[in-house]
């Protein structure tokens, strides 16, 4: 039956690999099994607890929907995230924003934080949970996405150290400065709309992967916040597309409040996430 699966996925064009990981995927979440059993029953008969919902499972990946969406959650900086078409899949490479921002409020003793456009709360929920004193305001102007980012909360155990509003950036928002801003703004181009693909540009929210025309309007928008909201010495830390660099090192320069610290390569090498700092005086 999962020979079968990989072959359908593999089929309509997903890769073999990735199909082999889908269709396991399926079959532990259904069954509620573990990857060691599921290796040990594989030449047992198909449990009948499998179906309908595994082929129903396979066919929605063979029209490209996401798995994450399929099952309901992915995995993000070790934890487990409940996600839906309302909320950007949480990726490996967003983990570098928590990272960095976790190095520069590690030593703080109960740091205030800001989450612009927080989705599943994947980035300040993620902070929160290993800083128990940290204090987050978690953005985003689609209230289906905030109702996920509040579940997450709850079931992370953060839930009465952050709080929901659903705004542009940070409008509105009355808080203190903010020792940090966290955010994975929208920053692709819109005119590359056809080169994305189907299984993202068919599912995924397209308000958190388009940022206009030149792909930065998220990023100004960030940025704008933080000359507001930040305090001196705070940090932006935030996500920005493939071949952005340069162009973010050129934006973050024209505020004369802000100094780029670093530009951090994923685990591919590529450029993905700035690290800014408010300088003392503008």
């Amino acid at each position: 039956m999962l020979r079968a699966a990989r072959e359908r996925l593999v089929a309509g064009g997903i890769a073999p690999d990735e199909a082999a990981v889908d269709v396991e995927l399926y079959a532990r979440t259904i069954l509620g099994w573990d990857a060691a059993r599921l290796l040990t029953e594989r030449a047992a008969s198909t449990p009948p607890a499998l179906e309908p919902c595994f082929s129903q499972w396979v066919a929605r990946r063979a029209e490209r929907e996401p798995s994450a969406y399929i099952v309901g959650h992915r995995e993000f900086w070790g934890l487990d995230y409940l996600v839906s078409p309302s909320v950007l899949i949480p990726r490996p490479e967003s983990e570098l924003i928590v990272e960095e921002a976790l190095a520069r409020l590690g030593n703080a003793e109960a740091p205030r934080l800001a989450d612009i456009g927080t989705g599943s709360g994947c980035l300040g929920l993620s902070i929160a949970h290993d800083l128990p004193g940290a204090r987050v305001v978690a953005t985003d102007i689609s209230r289906e996405a905030l109702t996920v980012a509040r579940t997450n909360a709850v079931r992370l155990g953060v839930a009465d150290r952050v709080a929901f509003l659903q705004t542009s950036y940070l409008d509105g928002v009355a808080s203190p400065p903010f020792d940090a801003i966290v955010a994975n703004p929208p920053y692709v181009k819109d005119t590359d709309k056809p080169a994305i693909s189907r299984q993202v540009i068919g599912y995924e929210p397209h308000v958190a992967l388009f940022g206009g025309n030149d792909g930065l309007r998220g990023v100004r928008g960030v940025l704008d916040a933080g000359r507001d909201r930040l305090r001196p010495g705070g940090w932006l830390v935030f996500e920005f597309g493939l071949g952005q660099d340069d162009e973010i090192r050129e934006l973050v320069g024209s505020y004369p409040m802000y100094r780029v610290e670093n530009i951090k390569e994923d685990i591919q090498g590529i450029p993905r996430t700035a690290v800014v700092q408010r300088t003392i005086a503008p």
